[in-house]
């Protein structure tokens, strides 16, 4: 019985001392059933979610490039050929949220749709001569990811084609992605080539505003043209804002040569925040599955703080 008792006493002592290593893992496995998970946040607190144990190494996904992290601390919890440069898509239009509310001319002010705006790809949900505000073409080109809309609002700034272009690349060096490189706003262009490492870093920033964190979690937009009688509504390409995770933010983005792709901040059950990146998929669905997957691994798998 004193052996015992002081074998007990070792295993508490060690386990409180351990250093806060971010890699260090623990099992909690035998603390769970016995409500004893409380001991270890209470005496085990560290600004990073702790791995619970080496059990799983994660989880099997088509994606050739993936990468998950924790929001607020940037500590990376699962991640796959994250400094591997793809095309990335319509994952673009992040980059050129951020532009423009670099050089927003007001949200009421009325733009309208001309010839040049066109781009093929995806529903068209605005035509030529109808005006629209600066704000519903905002919502438009994130909610339903309009490449028309996107078009018009990067006109709306005052900036050229090109000039605009310039800008997503010198935003890209300020945010530090050294594999990026954007040819054009709509993500049209297979040339558009980011790693997921990259591309966590645009969703990191982009999602910390709230115009694009507002825009991005809806799951449909409803709006009206200026100078016309008419009222039109978008669902968002987001499928996931329609299942049960909860969905702070997202973007898809999808080209042949890029495959189908995923940007998402998920929030879980216990308020802790995740950035999915996945860049390939094999299918539509795939995306949407492998990024749920991938955050229900690491709450599965994670304690935080």
């Amino acid at each position: 019985m004193l052996f015992a008792l002081l074998a007990n006493l070792i295993a508490v002592y060690s386990l409180v001392s351990l250093p806060l290593a971010a890699s260090h893992t623990i099992d909690v496995s035998d603390f769970s059933a016995s409500g004893k998970v409380d001991f270890i946040s209470e005496n085990y607190s560290t600004d990073q979610p702790v791995r619970k144990s080496n059990n799983s190494l994660g989880i099997e996904i088509t994606a050739p490039a993936a990468m998950m992290v924790d929001q607020k601390s940037g500590l990376v919890l699962w991640q796959k050929n994250v400094n591997s440069a793809r095309s990335v898509a319509s994952l673009t239009k992040l980059m050129s949220a951020l532009v423009f509310l670099d050089h927003n001319p007001g949200w009421e002010k009325a733009i309208a749709i001309q010839t040049s705006d066109y781009r093929e790809g995806g529903r068209i949900n605005v035509f030529q001569g109808e005006e629209l505000t600066v704000r519903d073409l905002f919502y438009i080109s994130l909610v339903a990811s309009s490449n028309t809309a996107i078009m018009a609002l990067t006109r709306s700034t005052g900036l050229t084609a090109e000039e605009f272009t310039w800008a997503m690349n010198q935003k890209a060096k300020d945010l530090g992605m050294n594999q990026s490189v954007f040819l054009d706003p709509t993500g049209l262009e297979v040339g558009n080539l980011a790693t997921a490492a990259d591309i966590f870093k645009l969703a990191r920033a982009a999602f910390a505003r709230p115009e694009i964190r507002d825009a991005t979690s809806r799951a449909d937009y409803s709006f009206s043209i200026v100078n016309a009688p008419r009222q039109y509504r978008v669902e968002n390409t987001n499928k996931l804002l329609k299942s049960y995770l909860k969905i702070i933010a997202g973007k898809t983005g999808y080209l042949d040569e890029a495959g189908y792709c995923l940007a998402s901040q998920v929030k879980g059950p216990m308020g802790q925040e995740v950035i999915i990146v996945v860049l390939g998929s094999d299918s539509e669905t795939g995306r949407f599955q492998e990024l749920k997957s991938l955050a229900q691994w690491s709450f599965d798998n994670y304690v935080w703080p």
